[in-house]
């Protein structure tokens, strides 16, 4: 899975669920060709490792299934039941769901809940359109979905839904939220709305002072607006700027080593790379990473098996795996494998801030003979009509 922005989720600690209608929500998931099994490499054991994307089969959660796990979940019921009208009711039984689903943390089980607690928050929203709390409940859960999907088309439209959410639980004011000005330039990055992001941010910039402890947060997230603009340089100045604290150093740091990968400066990267892996044992991705890396500092012999420790720390196929795969492919002389990899890169590198790689890489492939996949986004959630 690729990385995303500092989940809605992290900074709201309090938040609850989200959602479109009141019927079932289908899982949103797109489908793809198959790519091409790994060939073996000199000294790998990566050898026909495949690189699909893992499907995930919906856990069937039942109502007595979360009356049996969830204490609040059946006392809410109790008073959903008393009176069907009752917003206040559907938005804490939904919140009730949500802590459970987070505390789970099961993929599978992550999409069942969280789309009987859309189902809840959505009813609570219809019933209730003037509470700014309910959207930036809803929100959290389109960002949490978003984060399970491997492909742009749906993390991109689950963001967009979240934005305006975002958008509205700023108007409306939120208790849930210390910075609901934030989280809604952090939803327009991620929905790639990333001009309008900008320009929210340098406005908030402008009138925050500059001695003030939250502007490192600003200029971070100012960072990823650059990056998803394609001003790399920019981008890596402001997140350097945003360290005059130490603040979320762990995420800025995070985003320096991303940025200075993207701009090839692959010897200032790696340090910075390996103390973040040293920190988060499971951040697979991170290892995607480090593969770019070695790819291009002379030590291709430890790709594979950089990007074999990857896969068995995250479900997450898309993005940077498949893409140095395609190098290694083509450094084989096989280009019809390149071609797919390079195909299922692009599609799947769904945070905004590797848009200049996503760019050059649809480049590539036309300069190869091919064209960039196809997918419809597959995410049915529609947005309950607002104020």
């Amino acid at each position: 899975m690729s990385s995303k922005f500092l989940s809605i989720s992290t900074l709201i600690l309090v938040l609850v669920a989200c959602a479109p209608t009141a019927k079932a929500v289908p899982t949103p998931m797109a489908t793809v060709t198959r790519i091409p099994t790994m060939t073996p490499w000199p000294t790998s054991t990566l050898a026909d490792t495949p690189t699909e994307i893992p499907t995930f089969a919906p856990v069937v959660i039942s109502s007595t299934d979360l009356g049996n796990q969830i204490p609040e979940y059946s006392l809410w019921s109790q008073r959903i039941a008393q009176d069907p009208q009752d917003a206040e009711a559907y938005y804490q039984r939904a919140y009730a769901i949500y802590r459970f689903t987070r505390a789970i943390g099961s993929l599978d089980v992550y999409r069942s809940t969280f789309d009987l607690a859309l189902q809840d928050i959505s009813t609570a929203i219809s019933l209730r359109p003037d509470i700014g709390d309910y959207y930036t409940v809803r929100l959290s859960i389109y960002d949490n979905l978003s984060g399970t999907t491997e492909y742009i088309v749906d993390s991109q439209y689950l963001s967009a839904l979240a934005a305006e959410d975002a958008n509205q639980a700023y108007k409306l004011g939120t208790t849930l939220d210390e910075y609901p000005d934030r989280t809604l330039i952090n939803e327009l990055i991620a929905s790639d709305q990333c001009d309008k992001a900008l320009s929210h941010v340098q406005k908030l910039i402008k009138e925050l002072p500059s001695n003030d402890i939250s502007m490192g947060g600003l200029l971070h997230i100012r960072s990823r607006a650059y990056a998803c603009l394609g001003r790399l340089d920019d981008a890596l100045q402001s997140v350097n700027d945003s360290m005059f604290n130490n603040e979320n150093m762990e995420y800025k740091n995070e985003l320096k080593a991303q940025y200075l990968i993207l701009l090839g400066r692959y010897d200032e990267a790696l340090p910075i790379l390996d103390e973040e892996i040293c920190h988060c044992e499971l951040a697979g991705w991170h290892h995607y990473l480090r593969a770019e890396i070695y790819y291009h500092t002379g030590k291709k012999n430890l790709v594979p098996d950089e990007l074999l420790i990857g896969m068995t720390k995250t479900w997450g196929r898309g993005g940077m795996l498949p893409y140095v795969q395609a190098q290694m492919a083509l450094d084989e002389g096989k280009t019809d494998d390149a071609i797919q990899f390079l195909k299922f890169a692009e599609a799947t590198f769904s945070d905004p801030i590797y848009n200049s790689l996503r760019w050059k890489v649809q480049k590539q492939i036309k300069s190869l003979g091919a064209q960039p996949l196809v997918i419809t986004p597959s995410a049915p959630y529609l947005l309950t009509p607002a104020p």
